[in-house]
């Protein structure tokens, strides 16, 4: 239903939060006044490449490259693109009303499909009330998400979510959007377990044996089969 793991220690997220109080934000990115008001009223720092923005654009960088850099990223979610990297704000009664995240996001010289959504979670949870990022599966299944500092958590963009209104204290976080070479999140799963299959062979006495390299050919066949590499 959604992933996590830890991307960054306490103190980095601390050194990173300092920084971006001290900048100036701007309303997020909504395609009218009445959404703003009504599903979407939070603040944000995008990728800007401009001086008010170069101690942002430098964290956004960095945060960026680690999680493409991240062995969960490639084992886990098989990642291809990361896309609209950017930190968000609420605080003083702010929200994000149910929505789902749009389906392509990014421009030229292609767009990128938003298979999976990101948020890193930058602050103490005990240092604001409310916040908390909840799922709402279509299988009726809801889930509230509220993690320590550092904690990077996977969710599907199609997901319907929200961000519920932080009454005390301030929450920033970082969010992006990737697109997977598998877009079928049942196939990423089997992809997974066959992958942990063959590396837990690989560490007992079947090591290559016949039945080992069965277990990797299958692998690479369903790689073959599903891996979609457009340009």
């Amino acid at each position: 239903m959604f992933a996590k793991y830890s991307l960054l220690a306490a103190s980095e997220c601390d050194a990173i939060v300092a920084d971006l109080e001290r900048l100036p934000w701007a309303g997020g990115l909504a395609p009218g006044q009445g959404y703003r008001e009504k599903v979407k009223c939070n603040k944000e720092i995008a990728l800007q490449m401009s001086p008010d923005t170069a101690v942002a654009d430098e964290h956004l960088r960095l945060i960026t490259s680690k999680i493409l850099a991240s062995q969960f990223l490639k084992e886990r979610i098989l990642g291809k693109s990361l896309v609209n990297p950017r930190f968000n704000l609420y605080e003083g009664g702010a929200f994000y009303g149910k929505h789902a995240d749009s389906a392509f996001m990014g421009g030229a010289p292609r767009q990128v499909r938003t298979d999976i959504s990101a948020t890193l979670f930058l602050c103490d949870p005990a240092s604001y009330d409310g916040g908390e990022l909840v799922l709402d599966y279509p299988s009726g299944a809801t889930v509230s998400i509220k993690e320590p500092q550092g904690t990077l958590v996977f969710y599907p963009s199609g997901v319907m979510h929200q961000v519920t209104p932080v009454t005390r204290g301030r929450r920033i976080a970082f969010v992006a959007w990737i697109e997977s070479h598998i877009q079928n999140p049942q196939m990423r799963d089997i992809l997974t377990q066959i992958t942990a299959l063959c590396e837990e062979l690989n560490a007992t006495d079947l090591a290559l044996s016949e039945l080992h390299m069965r277990a990797i050919n299958i692998k690479h066949n369903l790689f073959r089969i599903w891996w979609k590499n457009e340009e």
